[in-house]
Parts: C-alpha cells; structure tokens; sequence
C-alpha cells in the first residue's frame, strides 16, 4: 500500500485542519462502494483490450459568483453526463450572487454552500468540505462537459501513484469572436510553457491541470492541505507542485472535454491577467522551485525598461535603449499577432491588443506578487 506522504503549506503538524478543517459527512472507503464490472476499451483506443472499471462516488465542486449567464448550461452538461446520477453530487461554491445563479443552481438540484474567503483556491476547498466523494472533481461555470468527461477523467486512476488527472479545456464554436481571440492567444502561450489551454494527442504525464477540468483522489487533496487559501492564482499548480514532489503522478487525457467560454471583454481579461500575475508571484515567493524562466520574462522586460528610465538621467543612451526595447516589444506583438490572424482568420488588431494587455497586466502582477505576498 502507498504511504501518503504529509506536507504542510506553512507547516506544523495539523495543516488539513488549518487550512481546510474539514467537518463535513464523512465519505465511505473506495473499496467499499466499488461495484466491479468489465467495460470496453477506451473509445479513444481501437483495440479490444478490456480494462477492469468502477463506479464511484464523486463530487464536482463548481465556484460561482454572478454566473447566472453561462451556468445553466454548465449544469445542463452535467445532468447529461454519462455516469449514474446515485454516484454523484454537484457542490456549487457561490460567493453571494445577487443575478440568480443560486436559483439556478439549486433548479438543478445542486448543493449550495457560500463562501467569503475571496479567492478561488478558498472558495474550492469549503467545496470540498462539504461533499463527500471519494473522488473530488473540479470544473468552472462557465464550461460545458462533454457526455463523457466524468468517465474519461476517471479511467486514468489505474493505480494510487496517481493522485490527479486533468483534461484540454477547448473555446467552444459559439462563443463569441473576442472569445475566440482569447482562446487563441491562451493556445499560444500555452506553447511557451502555460498550460492554461495545453493540448495532447495521447495520455502524458503532466506537471498541472487547471482546475476548469481536473480530478483528485479526495484521501490525497486531504493529506496535503487542499489548496493554499492565501494565493490569488495559480493555486492549483501549487497545489500539483507539492503532490509531485513527494513521488505522486498527475496525467493529462485528450479525452475528458470541457469547453470552456472565455473571457467575454477587455477589462475581464485584463483582471485576469493581473491576478495570474500576482498569483504566480506569490507562488514563486513560497517556492523558488516553481520559477520558470517563461513565466518571469515579461517582468524582467518590465523592470529593465523601467531601471533604464530611471537611470537615463545620468545617461541619455539608456532612455534611447528602453526606447529601442519597447520598439522590438512591439514588433514581436505585431508579428504574433499577424501570424495568429492568418492561422485562424481573425482580427489581427484584437489579438495585439490582448497580448500587450496580457504582457502588462501580468508582467507587473507578477512583480506585485513578489513583493507583497
């Protein structure tokens, strides 16, 4: 039998008690609800290999604030999924909507508990303590899962070494054109090392999943404190981050989809981009470990130019270096954009304005993160 391995956010002995003191019902063990059964293959896999499967209870934990718009469908996609409706439990974390999405949340039938933590990673472990699956299940309101999803997410759990699996979360045809734009652009940075929009063809081994679409053993989100209730962003690959370094396995399946809407205006993107920046800034001031030389370049940029003007004074051939700087900056926006625009036949001119917002927004977020905390 694995021996989980206990690991504190901010030590001491009792950290699942600090951060999460979990009093909510009690799951009964895995093997207790098991019920064997022989299914086919993965419809993903043409061979007729079989593989040993289960049905167990599982909960999806869902934050909302104000998503009365985009929710239903959520829901609508979940009541249609593939799975036995006994097995499963729909945890909506609502942050005192004032737009309806608890009424429609509780139209579906859902379990509504509040929160006023304040941030995401807070809001999805008052979920997880009020539910009572032995597998914790994590989407956004404003995706939609195909019929599928739950099983797909659920099948990679071939053996406890695996302690999470996640899966592509793709902007859905009917979004809107600025939508898409965004979508593209996640696409793209995706390349550069994010793995907000990561893509695969095949079952990888994968360092995170974004929470818009991932699973958990729940005996193993317990043993390591849930996530860190004081990061803005990018808590779940803190969350990752410590499950990995003690020895445990987190995959990534193409077959378990959601579609997810993206950011619908400029100044939500923009909030967005801002608290990723503090978020990841935050993370990299906990652990060192997480930096990545792609997640801090935009602020190394930001911070050169800014020291070359505030050093141009004793030297005016620095302010013409910060000039040149920005310059090539945006050339290289320009070039990405004109290049994302003959690929997927959009506005070039929505796609400059989203990279530079993203550059500036997270690049000095992320310095705020380092220095606040």
């Amino acid at each position: 039998m694995h021996k989980f391995k206990e690991i504190g956010l901010f030590g001491g002995e009792n950290v699942f008690s600090q951060i999460l003191n979990f009093t909510g019902p009690r799951s009964l063990t895995t093997f207790d609800r098991l019920i064997a059964k022989l299914v086919p293959s993965c419809s993903h896999n043409n061979s007729c290999e079989k593989v040993t499967s289960s049905i167990m209870r599982v909960s999806i934990i869902i934050p909302t604030k104000n998503n009365a718009g985009i929710l239903e469908k959520c829901l609508k996609s979940i009541e249609d999924l593939d799975y036995p409706k006994e097995e499963l439990e729909v945890v909506i974390v609502d942050g005192h909507s004032e737009d309806g999405t608890v009424e429609i949340a509780r139209k579906y039938g859902c379990r509504v508990v509040y929160e006023s933590v304040g941030t995401i990673g807070g809001a999805r472990n008052i979920g997880v303590r009020n539910s009572s699956g032995e597998f914790i299940v994590f989407t956004d309101a404003d995706c939609v899962a195909e019929r599928d999803w739950l099983k797909n997410l659920l099948r990679e759990f071939r053996d406890e070494s695996i302690a999470s699996v996640g899966g592509p979360n793709i902007t859905p045809e009917d979004d809107s054109e600025f939508g898409k734009c965004v979508g593209d652009v996640f696409e793209l940075l995706s390349r550069a090392g994010a793995r907000y929009a990561y893509n695969s063809k095949e079952v990888v081994e994968i360092y995170h999943n974004p929470t818009c679409n991932s699973a958990y053993r729940r005996e193993i989100f317990e043993r390591f404190g849930g996530f860190n209730p004081r990061l803005v962003a990018c808590d779940d690959e803190e969350l990752d981050f410590r499950i990995r370094k003690a020895g445990y396995r987190i995959l990534f399946t193409p077959f378990a989809r959601v579609y997810h809407y993206r950011k619908s205006s400029l100044k939500s993107f923009a909030r967005m981009a801002w608290n990723y920046g503090v978020g990841r800034g935050q993370v990299i001031r906990l652990n060192r470990e997480m930096a990545r030389w792609y997640y801090c370049t935009p602020s190394l940029i930001i911070l050169l130019i800014l020291l070359l003007i505030a050093f141009s004074t004793l030297n005016s051939t620095l302010l013409f270096i910060a000039f040149l700087i920005l310059l090539f900056g945006f050339l290289g926006i320009v070039f990405l954009s004109v290049y994302l625009s003959l690929k997927k036949r959009r506005n070039p001119l929505i796609y400059c304005i989203l990279i530079s917002t993203w550059f500036w927004c997270y690049g000095i977020g992320l310095l705020r993160g380092l220095m606040k905390g």
